[in-house]
C-alpha cells in the first residue's frame, strides 16, 4: 500500500473529526512533525503507529487503507446544510459549520461559525493563518493587544499565532464565515 494513500486517508478523517495536527499527535503519542510527515507521505509509519492513530481519532485501521474514491472537483454546499463539528471554540458554545469537509487536500478549512451573546469569549493560539468575515452581528475581537469592533461586512485576516479573542456584542449573535488556513511552510493548521 502506498504511503501517500495512508497518509491521504488519516488526514482526511482528521480533518472531518475538526481536530488540528497538534491535537491528534498529543493523542497518538507522536509529534507533530511525525504526524505531519505521515500525512504527506514523506514516511511509512509501522501498523503500531497507524492503530494509535485510529484510536486517537476513533477510527477502524481498515479505513486508512481504503483505496480514495476519485477525489472531487468541488464540494457544493447549500445554504444550512453544512456539517456541525467541534472545535476548540465548542467549549464556549460557538457553533461550527464546516462547508467543505469533503474536499480532499485543501490547504483552507472554511466554516460558518457564531456566537452568541451568552457564550464567554474564547481565547486561541494556533499555527496556520485565519480569515474572518462578518455576515451579521457585531463582535469584540482582540489580536493581541489590539481590540476591535466588526460589523457585517467587515473582515480580518490575521497571524493566529497571537492570543485572540472573539465575543458577540449587543442582543443578537455574531455570525461570521471563518477560514483556517495551512502553514504550507511549517505544514501546521489552525
Amino acid at each position: 500500500m502506498n504511503e501517500k494513500v495512508i497518509g491521504a486517508n488519516i488526514r482526511q478523517h482528521r480533518q472531518r473529526k475538526g481536530l488540528t495536527l497538534a491535537e491528534t499527535a498529543e493523542r497518538a503519542s507522536l509529534t507533530k512533525s511525525t504526524l505531519s510527515k505521515i500525512e504527506t507521505g514523506r514516511i511509512s509509519p509501522p501498523i503500531s503507529t497507524v492503530l494509535r492513530i485510529g484510536q486517537a481519532l476513533g477510527v477502524p485501521l481498515a479505513e486508512f487503507f481504503a483505496e480514495p474514491a476519485s477525489s472531487p472537483d468541488y464540494v457544493l454546499t447549500r445554504k444550512g446544510q453544512g456539517e456541525a463539528i467541534e472545535r476548540d471554540g465548542s467549549q464556549f458554545g460557538y457553533s461550527y459549520e464546516a462547508l467543505a469537509l469533503k474536499m480532499p487536500n485543501k490547504v483552507a478549512e472554511p466554516f460558518l461559525l457564531t456566537i452568541k451573546p451568552s457564550d464567554p469569549p474564547g481565547t486561541f493560539q494556533h499555527g496556520g493563518f485565519e480569515f474572518i468575515y462578518m455576515l451579521a452581528g457585531k463582535m469584540e475581537f482582540k489580536l493581541g493587544d489590539e481590540t476591535m469592533l466588526l460589523n457585517a461586512g467587515d473582515s480580518i485576516y490575521f497571524n493566529p499565532r497571537k492570543v485572540h479573542t472573539a465575543r458577540a456584542l449587543g442582543a443578537k449573535p455574531a455570525r461570521y464565515l471563518c477560514v483556517f488556513i495551512q502553514d504550507e511552510v511549517s505544514g501546521t493548521e489552525s
